[in-house]
């Protein structure tokens, strides 16, 4: 539950909900792919909540969900073959390269929604989905500070339309775990419940705090991922 809360306001999610299943000895590998379908049944309910308020940029999500989709389904099939320690690392890696670019003052100059090429659109968000399906937690905060500073929208519609991106991802990445057999059903279900009602709850008050709101969030969850991917990496 209190991943799908998080996840709906900031993306992220998956650094609660990894972390637990990883505690229960599952392999990582079963982990990743239980994780993908909890986290799809949530944002799945906070695509909708946004929907229903109208915060979607639909000209983006529409250029950009198949490209998404293919990123995510490949890199999820590479995932098998990648060495744990390096994983570990380029999430080390990405996660300060993310909190500069979302304290970083954007310029008024910016490009604007309507102005947007499909190719400025589907550069901005296909890596992302590539992540999604190679590694996946804090997915939604990278696309939403990716598309703020890239594409020029508030961090509401942002986050908003990374719904609607992630949920393109985590559908490609659950295609490819359900064929390879990697998913623990007797987990995911009751996750998938959780995570559904958390992302109704979260997506009510992101709506409601507005921009600032989401931004002091997305900084908290940075701030987490970059210190539990650090503790990782010095004990074990």
């Amino acid at each position: 539950f209190i991943a799908g809360y998080i996840d709906a306001i900031a993306g992220g999610g998956g650094m609660i909900q990894a972390p637990m299943l990883l505690l229960s000895g599952l392999p990582p590998i079963i982990v990743l792919a239980t994780n993908k379908l909890a986290s799809m049944a949530g944002t799945i309910t906070a695509t909708y909540k946004y929907a229903k308020h109208k915060k979607i940029s639909w000209k983006i999500a529409i250029v950009a969900i198949i490209p998404c989709i293919v990123a995510s389904y490949f890199g999820s099939s590479l995932i098998m073959f990648v060495d744990e320690d390096i994983i570990n690392w380029l999430i080390l890696i990405s996660i300060p390269v993310a909190m500069v670019m979302l304290l970083k003052k954007r310029k008024e100059t910016d490009m604007k929604t309507e102005v947007l090429t499909n190719k400025t659109i589907v550069l901005s968000t296909a890596p992302i989905g590539f992540y999604d399906g190679l590694i996946g937690p804090g997915t939604g905060t990278y696309f939403a500070i990716s598309m703020n500073r890239y594409l020029g929208i508030d961090f509401l519609k942002a986050t908003a339309t990374a719904k609607v991106l992630n949920l393109g991802t985590n559908f490609g990445s659950f295609v490819a775990f359900l064929f390879a057999g990697k998913i623990f059903w007797i987990l995911a279900l009751p996750m998938a419940g959780a995570n559904t009602l958390g992302g109704y709850v979260g997506s009510h008050f992101a709506i409601k705090g507005g921009e600032e709101f989401i931004k002091k969030f997305i900084i908290i969850m940075l701030v987490f991922m970059l210190g539990a991917n650090m503790g990782k990496l010095l004990f074990t």
